[in-house]
């Protein structure tokens, strides 16, 4: 129960951070455009706690899971009439000065997780773990190596396969086959692949004790023994220190379009959209990366958050009305056609798209509760 009570406190102390960075972008960049701020808000629902300061209503609201910039001009004035106060009216200012308002609050994520990228990587020695699928990736500012970390290990030996026909231990280090020495793991793989479905020597040492086993190749390639890799691989930006935070970012980008690309091309190869489904998530799937990654650290948790500031980036940045980037998209195309839309029309289309934005977050979170045990397994 302790446990619940403070990741539940860390979902909120995360989730109000983000949230907060990214309304006091709108805040701020509405201040310096000189558009009127009738509230700023943390969460939504009842107010719990409310403080008027120069005409700027400032308050947090009982529900933790957002919150808001409410400007006049943007969207509903409220009861004030805007044509009392033109000046400090957003849509009366120039497009470029309300797509600057609307891009603030992006910006603002963007700079959170350029900071903490910072931090992490100068905590880690301007260095970090990056999966082996991603080894011949093409870093931008940075260079990537392999870290050897231990001996070629297999750790177990599974049932009807080459290895046990061949009477080899349980355990032990692989350290040749066919006479070629094996330094990381993935040679073993390679040597395999070449010799399938023929029998190959492997001289596998137990405690200084080694022995030659002649082992049958499947046609796949496989001998039948579990064996983790016995290196790492290292993205350095050791060279590139003052450039280390946005250059990772641009890369951590680049690194989830692959990875994306890869679920979707094999989702439509297989048929099979379950892995594609469960890399969209909502508070749910935040509560379990928070829940497995608070017991990491600092560093590591401060890496997650730089990657969730990124990707609300990301989302806010999708050309949905009732999103930042629908708004950049309806502010750009008002301004080369250089007429408006009606107020009316627009602040439907935004009501209408907020609408089918909640549903949406609504299927997600169901989503998410109807495969919980999958979410708890990925983070184990």
């Amino acid at each position: 129960m302790e446990s619940v009570i403070v990741n539940i406190l860390l979902f909120i102390l995360v989730i109000g951070t983000l949230t907060f960075v990214h309304e006091l972008g709108h805040f701020v960049a509405a201040k310096i455009v000189g558009a009127k701020v009738f509230e700023f808000a943390l969460g939504f629902g009842p107010q719990l706690i409310s403080k008027k300061f120069k005409g700027t209503q400032y308050s947090i609201r009982l529900f933790p899971l957002g919150g808001y910039v409410k400007i006049l001009g943007d969207g509903d004035p409220g009861k004030e009439d805007s044509k009392s106060n033109p000046k400090g009216n957003l849509s009366k200012k120039p497009k470029v000065q309300q797509i600057f308002v609307m891009l603030a609050g992006v910006t603002m994520n963007i700079f959170l997780a350029i900071l903490f990228y910072y931090i992490v990587l100068g905590a880690s020695g301007w260095k970090l773990v990056i999966g082996s699928e991603f080894e011949k990736f093409d870093a931008i500012g940075g260079e990537l190596y392999r870290e050897r970390i231990g001996d070629v290990e297999y750790l177990e030996v599974l049932d009807g396969g080459g290895a046990q026909k061949a009477g080899i231990p349980e355990k032990g280090k692989i350290v040749s086959i066919q006479g070629q020495d094996i330094k990381n793991s993935d040679e073993v793989g390679l040597l395999l692949w070449e010799n399938r479905g023929q029998n190959v020597s492997m001289d596998i040492c137990v405690d200084q004790e080694c022995k030659e086993y002649l082992v049958g190749v499947s046609p796949e390639g496989k001998v039948g023994i579990s064996l983790p890799s016995n290196y790492l691989v290292i993205l350095s930006y050791e060279d590139n220190r003052l450039i280390a935070g946005p250059v990772h970012l641009v890369n951590t980008l680049r690194l989830i379009w692959i990875k994306f690309g890869e679920i979707i091309n094999k989702a439509q190869d297989t048929g099979d959209y379950t892995e594609l489904s469960n890399s969209v998530s909502g508070p749910v799937g935040i509560y379990f990366v928070i829940d497995y990654f608070k017991d990491f650290g600092l560093i590591p948790f401060l890496s997650i958050i730089a990657d969730l500031s990124l990707s609300l980036a990301i989302v806010n940045l999708l050309p949905i009305p009732a999103l930042d980037g629908g708004r950049v998209f309806i502010l750009t195309i008002e301004g080369l056609l250089r007429k408006n839309l009606d107020e009316r029309v627009e602040a439907l289309i935004i009501n209408i798209s907020f609408g089918l934005l909640i549903v949406l977050i609504v299927f997600v979170i169901i989503k998410d509760i109807v495969n919980i045990e999958s979410l708890k397994n990925m983070f184990m």
